[in-house]
């Protein structure tokens, strides 16, 4: 079982393909940061049989249901260990809401890594789901891993998208892309966007400059911290924050965006950009508040 968690990559697993996926980016991110890696499987509570068919054969305990799944993450740390030797794999298996003991798990970790929220009746549009739960609540940045190209063990890094929108909240947004690119030896892209202004017009070059000059100021004093990440800045004028960085997360291997400030999840108001990116971008999004 698990000790301390500081300085660890905690990853929530439960079995599920998307989860699998996840365990091996968060495998790759420890790895990377040269800290541990924490497996965590939360029983929701109540605990249903009908949740539980695969084990109809043997008597419906608690007990029976954490034997189980100790067993299965004590495999799948086997395997970690095995295509990653030397990564130091820990376990825990506890009792509670999955967001709740996610948010709880990682509370002195330097990052919390989720498979994909999944589709609904409803497509989300309600923010119940463990997923906003968690980006809305957890301490340390969350990277919810989704996408139809992510692989087992996770692809090499080679492009990472930020978005910046320039209010003082979004800096550690800002901070965490270039660590990470950084870390694994990608390109960073910038990315401002801005609402066209009711009487703005293509090739309206002050407001263009205008934005240039925030993105500018917000990425100000990163590149001497961090010389080796190539930056790319780049300022777009939409309607939809949201729609701009669905397209570019279509050609990168993680995007990552804040939660507060203009366009970046405001305190988890419905049709927030990140709200949106996390449940539709094609890759890997980190949620950094």
């Amino acid at each position: 079982m698990g000790s301390s968690r500081t300085g660890a990559v905690v990853a929530g697993y439960d079995g599920s393909t998307s989860s699998r996926r996840a365990l091996w980016w968060a495998a790759l991110e420890a790895v990377t940061r040269n800290q541990p890696l924490v497996l965590v499987h939360a029983f929701p509570v109540p605990v249903y049989e009908s949740a539980y068919r695969d084990l109809s054969s043997e008597a419906f305990t608690f007990e029976s249901l954490r034997d189980n799944s100790e067993q299965t993450l004590a495999a799948v740390a086997s395997e970690c260990r095995q295509r990653m030797p030397g990564l130091d794999v820990r376990t825990e298996v506890r009792l509670g809401h999955p967001a709740t003991v996610l948010v709880d798990a990682s509370t002195d970790a330097s990052v919390l890594v989720l498979g994909p929220p999944a589709l609904s009746r409803v497509r989300r549009v309600l923010l119940g789901s463990t997923a906003a739960e968690v980006a809305r609540t957890a301490h340390v940045p969350v990277v919810f891993v989704r996408g139809e190209h992510a692989e087992e063990p996770a692809p090499a890094i080679r492009r990472v998208v930020v978005g910046v929108d320039g209010s003082a909240s979004n800096a550690r947004a800002v901070e965490f892309a270039y660590d990470f690119a950084d870390r694994h030896g990608a390109g960073l892209t910038a990315m401002l966007t801005e609402a066209p202004p009711d009487e703005w017009a293509p090739g309206d070059s002050g407001t263009v400059d205008a934005c240039r000059k925030e993105l500018a100021e917000a990425l100000a004093g990163w590149a001497q911290i961090y010389p080796d990440v190539m930056v790319h800045e780049v300022v777009e004028q939409a309607e939809r924050a949201a729609d701009v960085l669905l397209g570019v997360a279509s050609e990168a291997d993680l995007l990552v965006v804040g939660t507060r400030g203009r366009g970046v999840v405001r305190s988890g108001l419905l049709g927030s950009v990140s709200h949106t990116v996390v449940h539709y971008a094609e890759c890997p999004v980190a949620v950094v508040r």
